[in-house]
């Protein structure tokens, strides 16, 4: 049994804690920070026996093994080292940090302890997108030649998150550089973006946009076309399609049900799940259970710290992209 304590009870803080209670029969979490009077029902209703006040007491919880990072992100290069310096595994969050210096660090500290980390980007995890990496692995399409991923939001996150998320590239894109280069399976070369405020929030003061196409080219050749929006009326729009030599294979939206209904107007189908937590919740528990299994086996993790480096160094070329209005290319 691999004992995990967690910090940060947010939105996906409490998807994972749920998850690891519920879904990961070989582990549990038995501590959480930091505690918060709102979260006191939460803690008690999912059993959990440590409340701690701060992340380093809970460092110290007898029997701890593994530690989810759930913080906001200016928290968790901090949270990664002491959890590093006590010996604890680490499944953190992404983006790692915002600050390529500090994940470089990151990487090299976690190998120095000789612990196993791992990113939390799930939708690696995701069975239909884990279906459309094996028809590229067996070689049903041929060499690779064009991918589009389009990722839409219903609508954007308060100001209040956006104003330290990093914007657009480092908190929502990323997912989606991180998916390029798992599919392609190959490093960026150069990085493309253009980018507009088209919605009502004064983004701008915080140098963020709300819709953007991003444009990367591999070192094998393959092209990559990205557009995100934030506001999507019709739902979470989540679509991939690789083009090959020898065909093509897609992905298409995931639906609330399956029930079509078909008359004069024409046919109408239920609406794309509404967010990312309903639509990757699947994602979300089989990571897990990779996690927890590259622990069990004292396995080296399948999306180590080196891979959010990577995906942080192309969101961080987007960004320049987009203010020198040119590409950028990557070493």
């Amino acid at each position: 049994m691999i004992n995990f304590g967690i910090v940060g009870l947010g939105r996906i803080g409490k998807v994972h804690l749920s998850n690891l209670q519920y879904y990961c029969p070989q582990a549990k979490v038995i501590a959480a920070s930091p505690l918060k009077p709102k979260h006191k029902a939460f803690l008690e209703e999912q059993g959990i026996v440590h409340h701690c006040e701060t992340f380093e007491e809970m460092m110290e919880v007898p029997g701890l093994d593994a530690v989810v990072i759930a913080s906001p992100t200016a928290y968790h290069y901090e949270h990664i080292l002491q959890a590093a310096k006590a010996g604890k595994h680490i499944f953190c969050e992404k983006p790692i940090d915002l600050n390529y210096e500090k994940v470089q660090t990151v990487t090299q500290t976690v190998a120095a302890a000789g612990i196993q980390f791992m990113v939390g980007f799930n939708r690696r995890f995701d069975p239909h997108i884990q279906q459309l990496k094996s028809i590229i692995e067996e070689g049903k399409i041929g060499k690779l030649r064009i991918l589009k991923i389009t990722s839409r939001d219903p609508a954007p996150p308060p100001m209040a998150f956006i104003k330290d998320s990093g914007g657009l590239f480092l908190d929502m894109s990323i997912h989606d550089f991180d998916m390029a280069r798992y599919l392609v399976n190959d490093e960026v070369t150069q990085v493309y973006a253009h980018g507009s405020v088209f919605g009502d929030l004064p983004l701008e003061q915080y140098e963020d946009i709300d819709t953007a196409v991003i444009t990367l080219v591999f070192k094998k050749g393959c092209m990559v076309q990205i557009d995100n929006s934030r506001y999507s009326t019709y739902g979470y729009d989540q679509r991939v399609e690789v083009f090959g030599e020898n065909g093509m294979t897609a992905t298409q939206n995931v639906l609330d049900n399956t029930v079509q209904i078909a008359n004069a107007t024409g046919h109408h189908t239920a609406r794309s799940k509404h967010f990312f937590i309903k639509r990757y919740a699947e994602s979300y528990r089989n990571i897990l259970l990779d996690f927890i299994d590259t622990l069990i086996h004292k396995q080296s993790p399948n999306i180590p710290a080196e891979e959010g480096l990577a995906a942080l160094a192309i969101a961080m070329a987007a960004k320049k992209s987009l203010k020198e209005k040119t590409p950028i290319s990557i070493s």
